[in-house]
């Protein structure tokens, strides 16, 4: 919690001699050192507004960087489920985003309103991430297209951009079922999900480099406060030369303080709140501004790394955390959690019950695995888990994490919905490399295909003994 010290809350919080009352006759040097101080103090405030509203601008660029993000996954989850089910009404919520909602363009606007000729590399890669995003609706058109052929989808049913999308003669000869099965290999195909990556990587520059021009600011105003800090020093030097024979309580109530605020300056802590009256309300001013930085660093990191529903570590955290786990040396375990029906639960519950569903997964796997464990949201119903140290000859104790998750899940209490989780483990000796996640996919597709609420192992599939 922040500090905020004005100053009517001076008056009775802080307690302590003036300078300018210890003698009548230094009146004259005491009232100018005190306007000194005063135009310190003055600085230093205008300083920590200064901080708060560059703060403040730089989480909301960065939150719209992340809305681009948000609106291009929407468009991708949309015409995958159409891909998959030819439900229609996915479509419609595809061309919803595009038409009226719109928030990678209006995401791009504000980030173009704010960051004009103040960080041209941030609007390049968000400019650069719209194009690719927009790159990705020509085959996500291609995609729909053939979906909706398949299924003999009447084409007076259809967008007009979908309607009017030319498929070559190939195409159009194509059985209904080699038509579905174009329509999915288009939207999961590795083309699709390398720009997809690149658009998360252009999404995530964005967001470090928010981060570290707003930290390089900080840095800047604190070094305007350290050096109105050593103003005021020398200031109060002045007074104790001109009245050291006179008044000896000067060196307690000026010079002591001095020396913390340096000591404390140097080990980066905050200044205690001693000395004279200008002095305590200088440290408690300097202090609201250091904690409030402080506050602001570990926010930014905060919403970078997190999943704002669940608090669980994110899919930027998840990409940087499988770079880490590259290591031919290390032994883990991969799992893909995916909650069952989830779908049904937003269309018959409504969306805070599904929000409340996602959260208590998230505490489930938390309770259930390992604090040494990773726990992760990698999307909107899918979670992951990263475990090290552990070998495939440890299935057993994955098996029962599994089974406690779906046993309260299968049991809820009042009204709430019952539902499950389906699973894919995948392990490796070599530490995290390119073909796990398609191993714990592959797996994680065979327990849904299989009755959902369980679990497959990879290494099993070929044996027949995978799903639960």
């Amino acid at each position: 919690m922040s500090i905020q010290i004005t100053e009517e809350e001076n008056a009775g919080t802080l307690k302590g001699l003036k300078i300018q009352t210890l003698s009548l006759w230094m009146v004259a040097v005491t009232i100018v050192v005190s306007v000194l101080i005063g135009e310190g103090i003055v600085h230093v405030m205008r300083d920590h507004n200064k901080l708060a509203d560059i703060t403040e601008e730089y989480i909301y660029v960065q939150e719209e960087a992340e809305n681009l993000l948000i609106g291009s996954d929407f468009l991708t989850d949309r015409v995958r489920l159409y891909a998959v089910t030819k439900d229609l009404g996915y479509v419609e919520e595809y061309f919803t985003e595009v038409e009226e909602t719109k928030r990678r363009d209006k995401a791009l606007e504000t980030l173009e309103e704010h960051m004009d000729g103040k960080d041209a590399e941030i609007l390049t890669a968000s400019r650069e991430a719209l194009e690719l995003s927009n790159e990705l609706m020509e085959m996500e058109m291609h995609a729909m297209k053939l979906a909706a052929l398949s299924v003999d989808e009447a084409v007076s049913r259809l967008p007009l951009e979908i309607g009017d999308y030319p498929l070559t003669e190939e195409e159009l000869s194509c059985t209904n079922e080699e038509k579905s099965d174009a329509a999915v290999g288009l939207v999961f195909s590795e083309e699709y999900r390398d720009m997809k990556r690149q658009i998360e990587e252009k999404i995530s520059f964005v967001t470090e480099r928010v981060i570290t021009i707003c930290e390089k600011e900080q840095a800047e105003s604190e070094n305007e406060m350290k050096t109105a800090l050593i103003h005021q020093s020398i200031y109060t030097v002045l007074i104790v030369v001109l009245v050291i024979f006179s008044y000896i309580m000067i060196a307690v109530l000026i010079l002591r303080p001095i020396r913390l605020y340096v000591n404390c300056i140097k080990n980066n802590n905050f200044l205690e709140i001693t000395g004279a009256y200008e002095f305590k309300y200088l440290a408690a001013t300097y202090n609201n501004v250091y904690e409030m930085t402080m506050e602001q660093q570990n926010m930014l990191r905060q919403k970078a790394e997190r999943d704002a529903l669940t608090g669980l570590l994110n899919r930027q955290s998840f990409e940087q955390l499988k770079e880490s786990l590259r290591n031919p040396s290390k032994k883990l375990a991969f799992l893909l959690v995916d909650v069952d029906v989830f779908k049904a639960i937003n269309d018959n519950y409504g969306h805070d019950t599904g929000d409340q569903a996602l959260i208590k997964v998230a505490n489930l796997l938390e309770d259930n695995f390992r604090k040494a464990d990773y726990v992760l949201r990698i999307g909107g119903d899918e979670f992951a888990v990263i475990m090290e140290k552990i070998t495939a000859d440890k299935k057993q104790i994955i098996r029962d994490k599994i089974d406690a998750v779906n046993e309260v899940l299968q049991h809820p209490q009042g009204d709430f919905p019952k539902y499950s989780v389906s699973v894919g483990v995948a392990f490796s000796e070599q530490g995290f490399h390119d073909e796990l996640f398609h191993q714990t996919d592959t797996a994680l597709y065979h327990t849904k295909e299989n009755g959902r609420c369980g679990y497959t192992f990879y290494d099993e599939l070929g044996d027949g003994m995978a799903e639960k």
